[in-house]
């Protein structure tokens, strides 16, 4: 009789929706901590992708490459954009 109810609270207490945030607001968020100020393309796809800050700058830009998502620099601005031919 425990186990279910006990199965029950855990799953009830995890809540899945809060662990994907979209592409655009995973960029947004680690771009506040390692950027400060960017601009996210508004043609990058906004697929589903896991609620994380990446430990460096150097970790958030190189998941971006593998993802087709390049950046540049200007000064102190970054620009997000999809990569050319990646679809």
């Amino acid at each position: 009789m425990m186990l279910p109810l006990l199965s029950i609270f855990l799953l009830s207490s995890l809540d899945p929706i809060k662990n994907f945030v979209s592409l655009k607001t995973y960029i947004s968020q680690n771009a506040k901590i390692h950027c400060q100020v960017y601009f996210i393309d508004e043609n990058i796809s906004d697929y589903p992708r896991v609620n994380i800050i990446e430990k460096s700058r150097v970790d958030f830009f190189a998941y971006l490459d593998t993802i087709g998502v390049e950046h540049t620099q200007v000064g102190g601005y970054f620009f997000f954009r999809k990569k050319p031919n990646s679809d």
